[in-house]
């Protein structure tokens, strides 16, 4: 059974603005998720050398001892210089990746020459791997659970909350031309929260899911409306709901809209 917060109210209804958003009130994160590792390979023992001894020129050519079979060349082909990077190496590689990305965003809309366009291009080369960094990065509640008890985050946002939420406005505007990105949205959105976690982690999963989903909705309305309905969890459903229909209402759904389309929940 998933996890939420013992008192977690619901959030408000999103403004029209990002930064803004009811998503963003419960974000309550920290940490900076750097967990990937990787698991060094010894290089193999090289194969044994056969030796023998100058045959004696009065020995009968009978008595000569056979020539050596040529040495098997595996031990070469497993040289730690010529092994391929293990999956922890590059997972990490991927994550830091994102990371960067998420920086330079941000860095970015504080600049009056940054072409947002130009550098959402530019990731989009990247294809899956970057997409992967991201949703890896997201997905670890790790750093979370360095909050303290007490924390707050609803105005001052500490770094590490800023360069998360860069991260779901980078899957954002890779999701209309990248499945990829919706299918991380939609994972992340669908995750179960750990019942074992802290209260200040679950709240900043919470807003986290809440900020997903209302940014899926302005992707893709019906994909958004499908993610919704496979929360299984109840009272996520009901923290929740608010950000579908306020990211509906956000693409542009009409009030008639909406109503059709989730009639059934």
């Amino acid at each position: 059974m998933n996890g939420l917060p013992a008192d977690n109210p619901r959030p408000p209804a999103p403004r029209r603005w990002r930064w803004m958003g009811p998503g963003l009130a419960l974000v309550v994160l920290g940490g900076t998720g750097l967990y990937a590792l990787v698991h060094p390979r010894s290089p193999s023992a090289p194969a044994p050398t056969e030796t023998r001894a100058p045959p004696s020129p009065t020995a009968p050519q009978a008595t000569r001892a056979p020539a050596p079979r040529p040495a098997a060349p595996t031990a070469q082909a497993t040289s730690p210089k010529a092994a391929v990077p293990t999956d922890d190496a590059e997972q990490k590689t991927r994550r830091e990746a994102a990371r960067q990305s998420a920086r330079q965003y941000r860095a970015g809309r504080f600049n009056a020459f940054f072409r947002k366009e130009v550098f959402v291009e530019e990731l989009a080369r990247d294809g899956a791997s970057r997409i992967d960094g991201l949703r890896s990065e997201l997905a670890d509640p790790t750093a979370l659970q360095q909050l303290p008890a007490d924390a707050r985050f609803m105005e001052n946002k500490p770094e590490p909350v800023l360069e998360r939420m860069a991260m779901i406005d980078l899957l954002f505007e890779l999701a209309p031309n990248e499945p990829a990105a919706r299918d991380a949205m939609t994972s992340l959105a669908l995750s179960p929260i750990d019942s074992g976690l802290s209260e200040p982690v679950k709240k900043g999963l919470v807003g986290e899911k809440y900020d997903l989903l209302f940014r899926l909705a302005q992707v893709d309305r019906q994909l958004a409306v499908d993610t919704y309905t496979r929360l299984d969890n109840p009272r996520l459903k009901s923290l929740l709901r608010e950000a579908l229909m306020a990211g509906l209402a956000e693409s542009g759904a009409s009030p008639a809209e909406v109503q059709r389309m989730t009639a059934h929940l």
